[in-house]
């Protein structure tokens, strides 16, 4: 995954209004929580988790949350959220998707929110290898994918072999974007059972399924 975007756009932001941000996710109730809530799920891992807006939604519903994020910087904006809102911080550090550390089927369930859609195919396909690796057999992998708006296309880019955007200037500079359809996503995610999808209120696509491995 590309680190260094990545981290260079979480260096830009402030502290105190990702603070601000996380309040709405604190307590937060939705059918995926229910969903890993009524599965049994204890320990979950927020993968790719920016500034941790899952990571306090897991924790304030009772899970045992782990996190990473490629950016040190946002990894560190997450700790302090956790910690802000009197959660254990001491989980959270920084990795890449595609070697996370993490042991073997050492997770019940794994938060992918909006990650797989910003890196190549390929990519996509080692990372979401890993996330199945880090989880233990049938548990459950939530992933969600943007849509792709006016405002995605029209930014300077150019179109990857894979069908992926490579973003060429501007403040998306160096960052890639694959704009999956539902026929994509199936596809990326293979044998494995899918246990519930919905559209959610910001246009993305989110799929909770199974461990096939």
């Amino acid at each position: 995954m590309n680190g260094e975007f990545w981290e260079k756009l979480w260096s830009r932001e402030d502290g105190d209004t990702l603070l601000s941000y996380l309040e709405r996710f604190c307590g937060l109730k939705s059918n995926v929580i229910d969903i890993f809530k009524d599965f049994g799920a204890v320990r979950v891992c927020d993968a790719a988790c920016g500034y941790g807006a899952y990571s306090v939604a897991l924790a304030s519903n009772g899970f045992e949350v782990y996190s990473f994020d490629v950016s040190p910087s946002a990894a560190g904006f997450t700790r302090m959220g956790l910690e802000h809102y009197g959660f254990d911080g001491s989980n959270v550090k920084s990795a890449d998707i595609l070697s996370t550390g993490y042991p073997n089927a050492f997770f019940d369930g794994v938060i992918a929110n909006s990650v797989l859609d910003h890196m190549s195919v390929s990519d996509a396909e080692k990372a979401l290898a890993e996330l199945c690796r880090i989880t233990k057999p049938s548990g459950l992998i939530m992933a969600s994918f943007d849509g792709a708006d006016d405002e995605d296309m029209s930014m300077p880019h150019d179109m990857l072999d894979d069908g992926s955007i490579l973003y060429t200037s501007g403040s998306r500079c160096g960052m890639i974007f694959h704009p999956y359809d539902e026929t994509e996503v199936r596809r990326l995610l293979g044998e494995a059972e899918i246990v519930y999808t919905e559209l959610n209120p910001q246009g993305e696509q989110v799929f909770v399924f199974k461990n096939p491995y």
